[in-house]
C-alpha cells in the first residue's frame, strides 16, 4: 500500500496526496462547527496578505440572500443544492491567492469528494479543536455533541494538512466568544492562536520569512555546531504536566510516534500543536521502529500531513520504490535518512552502513543519521573513521553516534541533532528507552572537556551601569549551561570598544548614542542591520574565519583580527509587542497607518518593523525636522531599491513636521504608535516628554501605543493613554518598553550563543533586577540596556 492510501488511519480510499503546490494557490480550511475556521481565516489572511472568503459571504453575493433567507424562501432541498454548487463555484473561481474557509457545505459528501480532487493542487487544512470545548462553545447536549464529533474523520479524508487549535491559556480563557472583537481584552485572546497559526500557514505555503543572518538560529539545523533533539514519545504525551517548561530546552523536537490506533492521528496533531505552541523549535517527526509496515506507511503520511519541518526515513527499508515515493512528498519538510541498528561485529566498519549512506545520497536525504547500539566505548575511534569517510565522500550532513549510556562521550561530541531529554518527560514515560542527557548537561560537558570556553560579553554605551540586560543575559547563560559572563561597561569613544576585544570576547550589545554611530565601523553588517542603518549588536570575526563558518565557532574562543559584524534585534521586540497586541479589527491592511516618535536607532527599528508588518503608510515625527527627513528618505530609497519583495508603492515614509499639523488628508487614523524619544541627556541634548495631540488619536478602532522609554515608571505618553482611552472610551492598548526589551534581548542571546533564549528565565530575571531598583530613575537620570 502506498504512503496515505488510508488518509492518516482512517478507513477510504482517497488520491494520492500532493504537498507540492504554486506559492499562491489559494488556502482551504475545513472542519465541524465550533472548530474556529473562521478566526483561524482571519489570521491567516493577515499573515499571509491574502482575501478571506467565507461560505456565507459568498453565498449571499451569487443568490442576494443570506442563508437563513434561502432557506426560508425556497425550502431545504434547494437551499442544499444550491449551497453546494455555490461553494463549489467559490473554490473553482478563487484558486489563487485567497483564504477560503468552507463551513457548512464541506459536510456533505458531494463536496468532500471534489476536495479530495482539490488537494491535488490546493493545501486544504483540516481544523481539530477539543471537542469539550466546542461542546461548551456551541452549549450542546452529548448526544448532539457525539453527532457533531462523528463528522471530523470524514474531513481528514477531504484535505491534506492538518491543525490542532489549542485552547488559549486559563487566565485568558475568561473572555468570552462573543466578547467585543474591538476590545483591548479581545487582542489577547488570539494572541496565542495568532503567532501558531500563522506561523503553520507560513510552513505549508512555504513563505519565506525573509533573509536569515548567519548568526540567526533560524538557519537550517544541519548548519549550526552542537545542537540538540529533545525525544517526546507520543505514549508519554499525555502525562507531560506543563509544556511551558520545557521551552529552551532543545533546538528541536523529536515527535516519536511509538503507537498507531484509531486515536493516533488526532493524538499526534495535537501533540504537535503543542510542542509548536510552548517549545517554539522545529519539529523532527519520527516513527518508532516497532510498527507494522502498514501502519508506519500511515504514520508518515500523516507527518507531511502537520507541515513537519524535519521527517525522518527509515533506512533500513529495502524497497527503494516505497522510498522514493515517500521522499517525492515532501513538500517543504526535510528528509532525514535514519540508520538504527544493533552493532554488527565489525561495528562502524560495517559496509552495511556505508551502502545505507549512499542510500540516502540517492534518495536526496537532507541529513544521514546513523544510530548503533551496544557498541563498546572503545570503538569511539571507528566512530570517528566513520565520519571522516562520510565527509570525504559526500557533502550531506551526518549525524553519527553509539547509543544508550556507553555511548554518552560519542552524543556529547556529535554536533548535529544529539537526542535529549528532560525530567518532565523522563518522570512522564514508564516504558520508553530514552536517552540519559539533557541539553544543559551535554553543554556543560562540553566545556568540561574544552571544546567550548568561558567568553565575556558586555553591553557597551554612555551609561549602562545600571542596566538589566546582564541579570537576563547571565540567568540565560546558567539556565542552558553555558559558562559564559556578561557585564556593563561605560564607553567614551569607539576605541573603547575595540580594547575589550580578546580571545575571549564573545560579543556586545550597543545602545544609545552609539546605534547609528556603530555602522561606520563594522566590517559587514546583517541584511536587517543594513535596512535599519543601525545595530544593536557586535560580533567579533575572527582572523581565519568567514563571515558564514564564524557562527559555528560561536561559544569558542579564538584569534580575533577579522573586524565586526553588526546585527540589530531591535525591530524584532518592536515587532513582537506590535502583532500580539494588535486586535483583530486593526489587523494591518493596504488602508493601515503607523505613527513613529523619533529619528534615533530606536526609531530606524521601528520604521523598518513596520515595513516588515506591511504597514504600507508610516508616518514620522521629531523635533529635529531634518533627522527625520533624513531618515524618511533613508527607508524610502530602501523600499524602492527592494521593491520586488515590498510591493508597497514608494514613498511611504512620510514626516509630519509640526505636532500642530491636522493628521494628513487621505490617510486613515493610526492604530499603531510606536515612541521612541528618550528622556535622557544623550550628547549634550535634553530628552522630551513626549504626549500625542490629541487630533492624531481618533481612531474609531484605538489601536496600540507603544513606548519604548520604560525605566521610567510613568512617562507622559503612558499617562496620558490612560486618561485618553477612559475618557473617550477608545480601545487603545498601551504596551509599556520592558516587553520590547525582553524580545530584542532573547534576540541578542540567540545570535550570541547559538542558542534559544529561555524566556521564563530571562522574564524572572528582569523582574527580580527591577524590584531590586527603588526607582526607575535615579537623580533624574534614565539607564540605557
Amino acid at each position: 500500500m502506498m504512503p496515505g492510501g488510508r488518509g492518516g488511519g482512517e478507513p477510504g480510499g482517497s488520491p494520492q496526496p500532493n504537498y507540492n503546490f504554486h506559492p499562491d494557490a489559494s488556502l482551504v480550511l475545513v472542519g465541524i462547527r465550533g472548530s474556529g475556521k473562521r478566526s483561524l481565516g482571519f489570521i491567516a489572511a493577515t499573515a499571509l496578505g491574502r482575501r478571506l472568503l467565507t461560505e456565507d459571504y459568498y453565498f449571499q453575493s451569487v443568490t442576494g440572500l443570506s442563508r437563513q433567507e434561502f432557506m426560508r424562501t425556497h425550502g431545504s432541498e434547494e437551499f442544499h443544492k444550491q449551497d453546494v454548487d455555490i461553494t463549489r463555484r467559490m473554490l473553482e473561481e478563487n484558486r489563487f491567492n485567497c483564504v477560503i474557509d468552507c463551513g457548512l457545505g464541506s459536510m456533505t459528501s458531494s463536496l468532500q469528494e471534489y476536495l479530495r480532487q482539490y488537494c491535488l493542487k490546493n493545501p486544504v487544512i483540516y481544523v481539530l479543536r477539543d471537542m469539550e470545548q466546542i461542546q461548551a462553545l456551541l452549549n450542546l447536549g452529548d448526544r448532539s455533541a457525539r453527532l457533531l464529533e462523528a463528522g471530523g474523520p470524514s474531513h481528514r479524508r477531504c484535505s491534506n494538512f492538518e491543525y490542532f487549535n489549542l485552547q488559549e491559556p486559563v487566565a485568558e480563557a475568561h473572555i468570552s466568544e462573543a466578547a467585543d472583537r474591538a476590545s483591548p481584552a479581545y487582542s489577547f485572546k488570539l494572541r496565542q492562536a495568532q503567532e501558531d497559526f500563522a506561523h503553520y500557514v507560513r510552513l505549508v505555503t512555504r513563505r519565506a520569512t525573509g533573509s536569515v543572518s548567519p548568526f540567526s538560529i533560524e538557519v537550517p539545523l544541519q548548519d549550526r555546531a552542537f545542537t540538540y533533539a529533545l525525544e517526546i514519545p507520543l505514549s508519554v504525551a499525555n502525562s507531560i504536566t506543563n509544556f511551558e517548561d520545557l521551552h529552551a530546552t532543545a533546538d528541536a523536537v523529536e515527535v516519536i510516534v511509538d503507537q498507531w490506533d484509531h486515536g493516533s492521528p488526532s493524538a499526534v496533531t495535537k501533540l504537535v500543536a503543542m510542542a509548536r505552541r510552548y517549545i517554539k523549535v522545529p519539529i523532527i517527526y519520527s516513527i518508532s521502529l516497532n510498527l507494522e509496515q502498514e501502519l508506519h506507511l500511515d504514520a508518515i503520511h500523516h507527518g507531511f500531513r502537520l507541515g513537519v519541518e524535519y521527517l525522518s526515513l527509515d533506512l533500513r527499508n529495502k524497497d527503494m520504490t516505497v522510498l522514493r515515493t515517500i521522499v517525492a512528498l515532501r513538500g517543504g519538510t526535510k528528509i532525514i535518512g535514519t540508520f538504527e541498528d544493533l552493532a554488527k561485529p565489525e561495528g562502524w566498519k560495517d559496509p552495511s552502513l556505508r551502502a545505507s549512506l549512499e542510500k540516502a545520497v540517492q534518495l536526496q536525504c537532507d541529513m544521514a543519521r546513523f544510530v548503533l547500539y551496544d557498541c563498546p566505548m572503545k570503538d569511539i575511534s571507528k566512530l570517528n573513521w566513520f565520519k571522516q569517510v562520510c565527509h570525504s565522500t559526500h557533502s550531506l550532513p551526518v549525524i553519527a553516534y553509539n547509543a544508550e549510556e556507553e555511548g554518552r562521550t560519542s552524543q556529547i561530541l556529535n554536533p548535529i541533532l544529539t537526542p535529549v531529554t528532560h525530567q518532565l518527560i523522563q518522570q512522564a514515560s514508564i516504558r520508553a528507552p530514552l536517552p540519559p542527557l539533557t541539553a544543559r548537561a551535554a553543554t556543560a560537558a562540553l566545556f568540561d572537556c574544552f571544546v567550548l570556553d568561558p567568553l565575556k560579553f558586555y553591553i557597551v554605551g554612555a551609561n549602562v551601569t545600571e542596566s538589566l540586560s546582564p541579570a537576563m543575559h547571565n540567568a540565560a547563560y546558567a539556565s542552558v549551561g553555558l559558562r559564559h559572563s556578561y557585564t556593563t561597561c561605560n564607553i567614551r569613544n569607539w576605541r573603547d570598544i575595540e580594547r575589550l576585544s580578546d580571545s575571549h570576547m564573545g560579543g556586545a550589545s550597543i545602545v544609545q548614542p552609539w546605534k547609528v554611530k556603530a555602522v561606520g565601523h563594522v566590517g559587514s553588517l546583517s541584511n536587517h542591520a543594513q535596512a535599519i542603518g543601525a545595530v544593536n549588536t557586535l560580533m567579533p570575526i575572527g582572523a581565519y574565519y568567514s563571515l558564514e563558518d564564524q557562527p559555528l565557532v560561536r561559544n569558542q574562543a579564538f584569534l580575533r583580527g577579522g573586524g565586526w559584524h553588526g546585527e540589530n534585534t531591535d525591530w524584532l521586540g518592536i515587532s513582537a509587542c506590535i502583532s500580539r497586541n494588535l486586535s483583530p479589527r486593526n489587523a494591518i491592511e493596504p488602508r493601515s497607518t503607523g505613527l513613529v516618535i523619533g529619528a534615533g536607532g530606536m526609531a530606524r527599528a521601528a520604521v523598518y518593523a513596520l515595513i516588515q508588518m506591511r504597514c504600507r503608510n508610516i508616518f514620522v515625527h521629531n523635533r529635529t525636522v531634518a533627522n527625520a527627513n533624513s531618515m524618511a528618505d533613508h527607508f524610502n530609497q530602501w523600499i524602492k531599491q527592494n521593491q520586488s519583495e515590498h510591493d508597497n508603492g514608494l514613498g511611504q515614509v512620510r514626516v509630519i513636521e509640526s505636532r500642530d499639523q491636522p493628521w494628513p488628508e487621505g490617510f486613515a487614523m493610526p492604530t499603531i504608535i510606536v515612541s521612541c524619544v528618550t528622556h535622557e541627556v544623550l550628547d549634550g541634548k535634553p530628552g522630551s516628554d513626549f504626549e500625542v495631540p490629541s487630533q492624531w488619536l481618533q481612531s474609531p478602532s484605538g489601536g496600540v501605543v507603544l513606548e519604548l522609554a520604560y525605566m521610567t515608571k510613568d512617562t507622559a505618553l503612558i499617562k496620558q493613554m490612560r486618561d485618553f482611552r477612559e475618557k473617550h472610551a477608545l480601545p487603545w492598548v498601551i504596551v509599556d518598553g520592558l516587553s520590547a526589551l525582553l524580545e530584542q534581548a532573547m534576540g541578542q542571546f540567540e545570535i550570541m550563543t547559538g542558542r534559544k533564549a529561555p524566556r521564563k528565565v530571562m522574564t524572572a530575571a528582569m523582574q527580580a533586577a527591577l524590584r531590586e531598583t527603588r526607582q526607575y530613575v535615579a537623580n533624574g537620570i534614565e539607564y540605557n540596556t
